[in-house]
């Protein structure tokens, strides 16, 4: 299947409108997914020192916490106002988190470009980084996989959606106010 970009203005309106109990399952279905596809991708988180880095997309309300060096690793919604106290985190908007964990961009360049901001303990982003690089993720397709024969119909309905959002919000951009 050809790898499809994950539809971000429905992606965060389900994460901003989303219960958090279930975003946390849904989370937990797909770490799931990608566990079973990726078991060399976990061998090596867990490999790495023990660390918690906290992704925290700054266009959603939430944060997720990735738990490595340790059997199981684990990559979790932390609850509002949960007292975690991260060994680093990576803050940045929900399309440079996605781009930077699929490999479509490079992290030294969303750092640099200052599309994503790191904080704390950079061995352990240098570590995340290094390992997610040596993977290929398709964030979308994992989800789709979730829906069995319905993946294809759902993926192309979806991209249509996020066309006609992506042409209708340039055509609101162009008229006056």
């Amino acid at each position: 299947m050809l790898q499809q970009s994950i539809p971000l203005p429905l992606a965060k309106m389900a994460l901003c409108l989303a219960p958090p109990a279930v975003i946390a399952k849904t989370t937990e279905i797909v770490v799931q997914r990608i566990r079973r596809r990726h078991p060399k991708l976990f061998a090596n988180l867990a490999r790495l020192p023990k660390a918690v880095a906290v992704l925290a997309p700054t266009d959603t309300p939430h944060r997720f916490a990735l738990t490595m060096g340790q059997e199981p690793v684990a990559f979790t919604l932390l609850e509002e106002g949960e007292g975690l106290t991260p060994d680093a985190t990576i803050a940045g908007t929900l399309d440079s988190l996605i781009a930077m964990l699929e490999g479509q961009a490079d992290g030294d360049t969303l750092f640099f470009s200052r599309d994503i901001q790191v904080t704390g303990d950079t061995t352990v982003i240098v570590g995340l980084r290094n390992t997610l690089d040596r993977e290929e993720i398709d964030l979308m397709g994992e989800i789709l996989s979730l829906f069995g024969p319905f993946a294809q119909p759902l993926g192309k309905a979806l991209s249509l959606v996020d066309k006609m959002g992506c042409h209708l919000s340039k055509r609101m951009k162009k008229q006056p106010v």
